[in-house]
């Protein structure tokens, strides 16, 4: 017996689908497909691709955790962001998504409010903490790295090439010295500069 088709379904096997192949590679005739139907009956339980995407993408932040009350602010912004940062490496596709701003619903809102009072209670102000969100919003959603890449070169132009064949150096020493000496953390820097952002928000609220 076929498992009746919901709108709950149709979401979900879009997100599987941009999980496996990219969000490019999702279309309304491709889930009917990978669902066993024919495109058209998508169309009972989604409105069409951009009501699909959008729900991929809320299905995405719900998914994030709020970060906890009982912990010290700074700590809890910080465990959330790594976790959350953690889930879209699994679901690439969807940080564009929402580092647009163009897909905000209510799990979007409810996160952002989470994180907001968090900046609130640590004491920074209204305004600080507007901007504070900002920053720490576009780090979490915006921060990827290129491992997994067969030819990481290829995208980044002869110029890279050939800085990490090891010429060039002359040309831009610390480029290539940073080239030489450092190996790529993908966990690391992002917490790096996650700590960074944070003690700052930490120095903004003792300044009010």
């Amino acid at each position: 017996m076929r498992t009746p088709l919901t709108r709950e379904r149709v979401v979900d096997a879009g997100v599987a689908l941009a999980d496996a192949q990219g969000l490019e590679y999702v279309s309304m005739r491709r889930l009917g497909e990978a669902l066993g139907v024919e495109s058209m009956s998508l169309y009972r339980h989604v409105g069409g691709k951009d009501d699909l995407v959008r729900s991929m993408a809320e299905q995405i932040v719900g998914l994030f955790p709020l970060p906890e009350t009982s912990r010290h602010w700074r700590d809890a912004l910080r465990r959330n962001a790594i976790h959350v940062h953690q889930i879209l490496r699994a679901h690439s596709w969807a940080s564009a998504l929402l580092a647009s701003r163009d897909f905000v619903g209510p799990q979007r809102l409810t996160y952002l409010d989470a994180v907001l009072d968090r900046l609130r209670v640590g004491g920074l102000s209204v305004r600080a903490a507007h901007f504070a969100l900002h920053a720490f919003d576009s780090h979490v959603m915006s921060f990827l790295d290129t491992n997994g890449r067969e030819d990481e070169d290829a995208d980044a132009g002869p110029e890279v090439a050939a800085l990490r064949a090891g010429e060039l150096a002359t040309r831009y020493p610390r480029i290539a010295e940073s080239m030489a000496e450092s190996v790529h953390d993908h966990a690391l820097e992002f917490e790096f500069i996650l700590d960074i952002l944070l003690d700052g928000f930490v120095r903004a609220a003792q300044q009010n």
